[in-house]
């Protein structure tokens, strides 16, 4: 029997683990649904100056990558901000906002997507992001949870949990505006 111990194996914490896998089954319900749609339709614009199907998924994903590059670095840092009241309110406050049909302007650093984009590509982009964000989280120590880690452009300062909850909620707002965009396209 082997006995060896692997002390450098590291894992998710479970209240981290349930969100980011929330998050993933979300992803893949919704890139399995777009699957076997015509690359044309995926890229048809709902109106001038609108996005696509796909351009919404490639500012999903750059808003997810640019969390996770925000997040390597904070991690590093030696002292971090203790999440109070305030920043509670202010999370609350961006979930409710995102939890309406309310447009936003998207900020400047994810707004700008390719004008084509094939979806098996943004998948693996996807895929690459959600790597980093599972590396993350399973990196990230259990004293860290209450550390405000990610600066939302409009919230402000948001802990791990929060900024799960954010993603999610961002990622719940496109999806609601694509399948508007498929029951334009499709009828169905």
């Amino acid at each position: 029997m082997n006995t060896t111990l692997y002390s450098h194996i590291q894992f998710m914490n479970p209240y981290l683990e349930a969100r980011y896998l929330k998050l993933e089954e979300s992803r893949n319900r919704l890139l399995d649904e777009l699957e076997g749609l015509d690359e044309e339709l995926l890229n048809r614009p709902a109106a001038e100056g609108k996005w696509s199907i796909n351009q919404t998924i490639a500012h999903l994903i750059q808003s997810e990558q640019l969390t996770n590059s925000y997040l390597q670095r904070k991690m590093r840092e030696e002292s971090l901000e203790t999440a109070g009241l305030a920043h509670v309110v202010r999370s609350l406050i961006l979930r409710v906002a995102l939890n309406t049909n309310m447009k936003f302007k998207a900020p400047a650093a994810v707004a700008q997507v390719p004008a084509q984009a094939a979806l098996p590509s943004l998948r693996n982009q996807w895929d690459a992001a959600r790597y980093q964000l599972e590396d993350n989280l399973t990196e990230l120590p259990q004293d860290m949870l209450d550390k405000c880690i990610f600066r939302h452009p409009y919230a402000g300062m948001l802990t791990m949990p929060q900024t799960l909850t954010f993603l999610q909620d961002h990622f719940n707002h496109h999806a609601r505006q694509i399948a508007r965009l498929r029951q334009q396209w499709l009828g169905n």
